[in-house]
């Protein structure tokens, strides 16, 4: 495998010398264009694809087995169809034709002209290969062609678009309207006008439109109304449901799914600025700034949410198939559990990750190449049918591999069954803690709190872990589990209910900013990366993380937006009372500070003079007019707060 490309099957991959049998997760081939290489379908033992350059554009029929090309010929395919069919419609360059291309061989079929008056232009072609035809949408009309021979059946002539379809009847689209007729013979079956807008739900045979402020679903095959409703936009399909965006009387923004007789089956509330797509299973309910690259995505299912995470998400297009959420990142692809969110598998890519589809048992991803002009279409096997298998075999080989567990790699092997068995036992919700550009913390199927680290250096990383495990020992301090390097740098703790950053009751926000510096106080060296995720909260307990990493922060990420950090760049004690006083800031307000006091107006009730004092003297700019060390402000703290205040 080449070394700018890793796969890994979650978290059993993280010892690369042993595999579980049936999980390995198999690069088969590369194919490289210079442009754009769409998602591929599989047909007649061919994969068919386009290629979408700066200024041409081709189908292709690729060697599934290789990834070489078999053939390709200049136009572009209608993406709007459910698969292939019999012929591979091509859409020539100059427009002015279609073309049927054999796509086992790439030999021309048939060609199909446009050349009578005003009928010169296809303007973008829909193809089913269930009705057998190609819907050509031309100036002149809608005309329907035999998919087998390329015979012309009938042509619309007021139709401008096509809208849905089944094996029986088309909706097309008209000025004002639309008509519905006969695949066989074009014969107009039903017309309806008014029509401000259409989207297709083929899979229910249903056409959904805009009419005089209402939504209405038609259908297709009569015509007749299968339900309407005063409010919402389509977004797609789940099962036989559609599911439409709706505001509600507050103002408020609600997904709705909507069952075959117009009935509401439920309703899922969402962020006015959230996006959504759907898949056969699952509503996927997308937050966060896409810019960014980082993005929350929720799965929801019968109107609950399963789980949710933040995703490296780029851009390109998610999917879902075999019960699995395969999202691109900024690096590949990676693919998660749609009941529970578990990683199943990653793929690596040099470039970004656009898309990975599963076709007949094998995923196709697709992204950008390393030198960000070609795009890469990578054939990888995932264990999809060895998920099972391996549990089942881990149950019954754990006892053997056990007793061998001293005999080198047989060992490392033993152990990853163990691990990935148990973690597989553990039926946990894979929810995010915190999120930065620099590390992303999750709570993990096992109960234990994951971060994962990017851009830092690895003999600084091992020391800041070392440092952190020497501390676990230490009254709190939180302890430190497990550490490693892959999929990137890595640590895990014991399990905690929550941080400083959830927010807190005033008090126990407090006591808790106290806590965290008698901790402080019991350390060797300085923090230096103390900020409210790092501070947390099991019932009355309060234990700090990340010891050991301050340094290590500094030296990553010398730029990184850190508003409880101190003037100075370098950890020092001092640089730790300023971050406490940055905390206790936050656990009165919810909020960095902004300048050196506590606004009374940013409260629930006013702030007594004493605490008032800690605060400002902690956040101090010039070091040395700060408390001298964790110790003493901890002590000013206990005073200010809890011996004079009145709770």
């Amino acid at each position: 495998m080449p070394a700018t490309r890793r796969a890994f099957l979650g978290a059993a991959a993280t010892a690369p010398a042993w595999s579980l049998p049936g999980t390995a997760l198999h690069h088969d081939w590369t194919y490289r264009a210079p442009g754009l290489v769409y998602p591929p379908r599989v047909t007649e033992n061919t994969l068919v694809t386009a290629v979408w350059g700066a200024d041409s554009e081709r189908a292709v029929g690729l060697d599934p087995g290789r990834g070489g090309e078999r053939w390709a010929y200049p136009g572009s395919i209608g993406w709007q169809t459910r698969g292939v069919g019999e012929r591979v419609v091509v859409q020539g360059v100059d427009r002015r034709a279609l073309t049927g291309v054999d796509p086992a061989s790439g030999a021309v079929a048939w060609t199909a002209a446009f050349g009578d008056p005003g009928e010169t232009v296809v303007r973008e072609t829909a193809v089913d290969p269930g009705a057998g035809t190609a819907y050509a949408v031309t100036d002149a009309g809608v005309v329907a062609v035999d998919i087998a021979s390329g015979d012309r059946r009938w042509r619309v002539a007021d139709a401008t678009g096509y809208a849905a379809g089944t094996a029986e009847a088309v909706a097309l689209e008209t000025a004002d309207g639309l008509v519905g007729v006969g695949v066989a013979d074009g014969t107009e079956r039903w017309r309806h006008g008014n029509v401000a807008w259409t989207t297709e739900h083929e899979s229910l045979g249903r056409v959904v439109a805009g009419r005089r402020g209402r939504l209405v679903a038609w259908d297709v095959d009569t015509g007749a109304v299968a339900w309407w409703r005063d409010t919402g936009s389509p977004v797609g399909t789940i099962g036989d449901r559609v599911l439409l965006r709706t505001a509600t009387g507050d103002g408020a923004t609600e997904l709705v799914a909507v069952g075959a007789d117009g009935s509401v089956a439920w309703r899922y509330s969402v962020p006015d600025a959230a996006g959504a797509s759907v898949t056969d299973d699952a509503l996927l309910v997308f937050t966060g700034n896409e810019s960014e690259g980082a993005r929350t995505v929720t799965v929801v299912a019968d109107g609950r949410a399963r789980w949710q995470d933040a995703f490296e998400y780029s851009y390109g297009l998610v999917t879902a198939s075999r019960g699995e959420l395969r999202v691109p990142t900024a690096d590949g692809v990676e693919a998660r559990s749609l009941r529970d969110g578990l990683v199943r598998w990653r793929y690596e890519t040099p470039g970004r990750g656009v898309y990975a589809v599963e076709r007949d048992g094998r995923a196709y991803v697709g992204a950008e190449a390393a030198d960000g002009e070609s795009f890469e279409l990578h054939a990888v096997s995932p264990p999809w049918s060895g998920f099972a298998a391996a549990a089942r075999w881990g149950e019954r080989n754990a006892g053997v591999l056990a007793a061998l567990g001293g005999l080198g790699a047989v060992g490392a092997a033993a152990a990853g069954v163990r691990r990935w068995r148990d973690r597989r036992r553990v039926a946990g919700h894979v929810e995010t803690v915190e999120r930065t550009a620099e590390w992303t913390t999750a709570r993990v199927e096992s109960g234990r709190i994951r971060t994962e680290y990017r851009g830092v250096d690895e003999t600084g990383f091992r020391a800041a872990c070392e440092a952190w495990a020497a501390a676990s020992d230490t009254e709190g301090v939180l302890a430190l589990r497990e550490w490693g390097f892959d999929p990137r740098p890595w640590v895990e703790t014991v399990p905690y209910e929550a941080t400083l950053a959830d927010g807190a009751e005033r008090e126990r926000a407090l006591r808790a900013v106290s806590r965290a510096a008698d901790a402080l106080a019991r350390l060797d060296r300085p923090h230096g990366l103390l900020r409210p995720a790092t501070v947390a909260v099991t019932g009355d307990r309060a234990d700090v993380r990340d010891v050991g990493f301050g340094g290590l922060a500094a030296a990553a990420w010398p730029n990184r937006d850190d508003p409880y950090a101190p003037p100075e760049a370098e950890p020092t004690p001092a640089g730790d009372v300023y971050r406490l006083g940055a905390l206790t800031h936050h656990a009165l307000t919810g909020r960095p500070p902004e300048n050196r006091g506590v606004d009374d107006s940013r409260v629930d009730r006013p702030v007594s003079d004493d605490l008032q004092a800690v605060v400002e003297t902690a956040l101090a700019a010039d070091p040395d007019e700060r408390y001298g060390t964790p110790r003493r402000f901890g002590e000013y703290l206990s005073w200010a707060a809890f011996a004079q205040e009145t709770w």
